[in-house]
């Protein structure tokens, strides 16, 4: 109940000094790309591709003529650097009201923490799509480089259907029921010997049905020595599938869980020309995923400092992520697309 105005006229509010958020979520593949990420050198990068084998090799003897040919077997893949920008405005009166000695969080600084964190979420769902948003400006995403191009009939600039290196691989769950068996058919499609998927990541609902999955396996040893004591458990804190853990996001499609090798997917960076490196990780707001290191890798972004107004009493600056995703063996990548239960 709201107090009264004795109350109201006669005893000051308290403003506690954070901010709780309640709106972004887990944004777990933006931390697992940048966390390690690369230098984008150059106005574009060039990636050679083999395609095909040479000459055939032969089994000769004696004076045999043997082959004095050969053949292309390789091609250029190209990759362009995008950018994202993130803008912060504020009126100058409000920072001079902010500005007093009944200050408690200092504007310019919570909002510069609240709009890195906003850029890392919409970068985010960016990494999720295929690039072709904002005219094509976006980075690539998931959607893009785990395709057998149903949505990208081009990757790096090469047909999809003349390099079939350049698809990942793609199914679909028999009649929406995820099982173990598919996964390692997918696993089986991109694996050769010891080059395998080194991570797995599905959304939360999927990241269920696995847990479920998983449940029917799981082997409980119990003392009769002192009943009292026993007690019950259920639910599982990570899940490992030969070896590889399962990672949860938020960011990904209901219904998709992928097989990445990380050693050939990176962020290449490409730092804004002037400005300072921040990343996403907050003082002043807490609740969120980017409290956590994985989450707000350092030197993500680059503050390009407050610019002034020329006919406004206000400042305005931009937060830029420069770079691109890059792929160079989306054939070792798989999506298992369609769960809807185990």
């Amino acid at each position: 109940m709201q107090p009264n105005s004795f109350v109201t006229s006669t005893t000051n509010q308290y403003l506690t000094p954070s901010w709780v958020d309640i709106v972004l979520r887990d944004n777990f593949f933006f931390g697992e790309l940048l966390k390690n990420a690369r230098t984008f050198k150059g106005a574009q990068v060039l990636q050679p591709f083999k395609y095909q084998k040479g000459v055939a090799s032969v089994a000769f003897s004696g004076f045999d003529v043997l082959p004095i040919t050969q053949v292309p077997v390789s091609v250029n893949g190209v990759y362009y650097p995008s950018f994202v920008a993130t803008n912060i405005a504020l009126a100058g009166s409000d920072l001079s009201v902010n500005k007093t000695q009944e200050k408690v969080l200092d504007l310019m600084k919570v909002m510069m923490e609240d709009r890195a964190q906003d850029a890392a979420d919409d970068i985010g769902n960016m990494l999720q799509g295929d690039g072709t948003s904002f005219g094509g400006k976006a980075p690539m995403g998931l959607a893009g480089i785990v395709d057998n191009g149903s949505d990208l009939a081009n990757y790096a600039g090469l047909s999809r259907a003349t390099y079939s290196g350049l698809n990942g691989y793609v199914t679909t769950a028999t009649n929406g029921v995820i099982t173990l068996l598919q996964i390692r058919q997918a696993w089986n499609q991109i694996a050769d010997g010891t080059i395998r998927p080194d991570v797995c990541i599905t959304d939360y609902n999927t990241w269920g049905y696995l847990e479920n999955l998983l449940n029917s396996f799981q082997r409980n040893n119990y003392n009769q020595g002192d009943q009292k004591s026993m007690r019950a458990g259920a639910g599982y804190t990570a899940l490992v599938w030969d070896g590889l853990e399962i990672f949860r996001d938020k960011k990904i499609t209901t219904g998709d869980l992928y097989l990445l090798n990380m050693k050939y997917l990176h962020w290449d960076a490409l730092k804004w020309w002037e400005g300072e490196a921040i990343s996403p990780k907050a003082v002043d707001i807490e609740g969120n995923v980017y409290e956590a290191q994985h989450y707000s890798p350092k030197g993500a972004f680059v503050w390009t400092d407050w610019i002034k107004a020329y006919n406004q009493a206000t400042v305005n600056g931009f937060i830029i992520l420069g770079g691109q995703a890059v792929c160079v063996a989306p054939l070792r990548n798989a999506v298992i697309n369609g769960i809807t239960g185990s």
